[in-house]
């Protein structure tokens, strides 16, 4: 896998567009959405194959529950194996759709996708095919030469035919994993030789991190993990970028609704060191204001970002500085999805809290001032590439800066 690849992959995983910039920046390594959602395939890609790099340590999307993890084991070798070739012959980097999800398929979707991780599997398989002359003979299949989805045009989906999508999407990982057991199995040892080594130097284990990590998502979110999966490993510090080296990264995800928390406890004091809260891009999207109704917006925000500091992380610091940014595409007249409010102290340090327009918290971490500048830049940059490689136009993008 090239680091252009994961680079393409990086770019489908339901993260707004600032967080699939800072992560492209920090794994070092193009393929825009087409459909409800981009995390299927190239998420378990990405993870997987960032982990065969030596960047990650588990997939995102790893098959926790046992009834599915027997499930998969069931299916054919032969099966799997042809799976997997069918990814590697594929020539773009995420699944696509021939359309949105209404709101009735998110909705059961949610549902059956809870009730299929205790056991509720589809009566059939997903169909494949290999042509779009074949495809069009079909209201729902999967065209295997482009990895889309045929979803029906005059009806909505019914739930066995969600039900095997869901299945499909679970092979598609299986597929991946197994593929790189033998990396993955090499990098668990390499976690565990390190995580020995932080504890006996006085750091956490994993189970006390995940603790901590489970006391942010009630104080953060009001949830306890319930009907989510739970993933969690060690980050290490030699290959991984400088913001989460060093951490247990603690995970939950409910697949139903494609929501997604990501904890970064700091492996030798347990403090929280990042936070990352995704969902509804679509309705991020929409909250965007006008280039010239923005400004009027950025005082409340702040607002907002001070008081999640105080009351949510028990943060109540003297700040010598507390800015906020975002960008604009000059050239469009669009502002980005969301505003970084930066509060710096005397020293330098600094808390950065990224939020949507209407204030809701999106992201938090532990930064330096020098560095989140430098990473700006480098995503005005990655913004303009992005544009010159995807649509072959130039824009002018500015950073604002209140």
């Amino acid at each position: 896998m090239k680091l252009t690849d994961l680079r393409n992959a990086v770019k489908e995983i339901e993260f707004d567009e600032e967080k699939q910039e800072r992560l492209i920046q920090e794994i070092r390594a193009e393929k825009r959405s087409r459909g409800y959602t981009g995390l299927l395939r190239a998420a378990a890609a990405f993870a997987v194959c960032v982990l065969a790099a030596g960047l990650l340590s588990v997939p995102v999307r790893a098959v926790v529950r046992s009834l599915v993890q027997e499930r998969m084991e069931e299916v054919p070798k032969a099966e799997i194996t042809e799976i997997g070739e069918q990814i590697q012959r594929q020539s773009v980097d995420a699944n696509g759709f021939t359309r949105a999800y209404t709101e009735g398929e998110k909705a059961r979707r949610e549902k059956l996708y809870a009730q299929y991780m205790d056991g509720l599997f589809p009566t059939d398989e997903l169909i494949q095919v290999d042509s779009e002359e074949e495809a069009a003979k079909h209201e729902f299949c999967f065209l295997t030469t482009t990895s889309v989805f045929y979803l029906p045009q005059d009806r909505e989906l019914t739930d066995e035919e969600i039900l095997e999508q869901i299945d499909f999407e679970k092979k598609l990982d299986y597929a991946l994993q197994e593929q790189h057991a033998e990396e993955i199995a090499e990098r668990k040892a390499a976690e565990k030789e390190q995580i020995q080594k932080t504890v006996a130097a006085g750091g956490v284990t994993e189970e006390q991190a995940v603790e901590v990590a489970e006391g942010y998502l009630e104080r953060i979110f009001g949830l306890d993990g319930s009907g989510m999966e739970l993933t969690h490993y060690y980050n290490n510090p030699d290959p991984d970028p400088a913001g989460i080296a060093g951490t247990y990264a603690v995970n939950w995800s409910d697949m139903g609704s494609y929501t997604y928390y990501y904890f970064f406890i700091d492996a030798a004091d347990g403090t929280l060191r990042s936070m990352s809260y995704s969902h509804d891009t679509e309705g991020t999207d929409a909250l965007r204001p006008s280039v010239t109704e923005a400004p009027g917006k950025i005082d409340d925000i702040r607002r907002q970002a001070l008081e999640f500091l105080e009351e949510k992380l028990d943060i109540s610091e003297s700040f010598a500085e507390v800015k906020s940014y975002y960008l604009v595409n000059v050239t469009d007249e669009r502002v980005s999805r969301t505003v970084d409010v930066l509060f710096t102290k005397e020293d330098g340090a600094s808390y950065l809290v990224s939020c949507r327009w209407d204030g809701e918290i999106r992201d938090f971490a532990v930064d330096a001032k020098e560095d989140y500048a430098e990473r700006l830049r480098t995503r005005v940059r990655a913004n303009i590439d992005r544009y010159q490689n995807d649509e072959g136009r130039e824009v002018q993008i500015e950073i604002v800066e209140n």
